[in-house]
């Protein structure tokens, strides 16, 4: 499951494979691909304009179940 959050405070948005607990990020949305899950997060950081964060551990996992298939 990957979630995306939003911190309105520091006008982030951020992509993780795992919960965040932290001042200031409200979770958003929830998606069982990377894909669909970084898709929304970068609209919603076009759209606002927020830096978008990800953590490159759950990108490269991705990509490697990927390059298995």
């Amino acid at each position: 499951m990957y979630r995306v959050y939003l911190n309105p405070k520091e006008e982030r948005v951020l992509v993780s494979k795992i919960k965040v607990v932290g001042e200031g990020w409200v979770l958003i949305a929830k998606h069982t691909s990377w894909e669909k899950a970084y898709r929304k997060a970068v609209y919603i950081a076009n759209k606002l304009d927020y830096i978008l964060e990800w953590f490159l551990e759950d990108q490269v996992e991705h990509a490697l179940q990927v390059f298995k298939n």
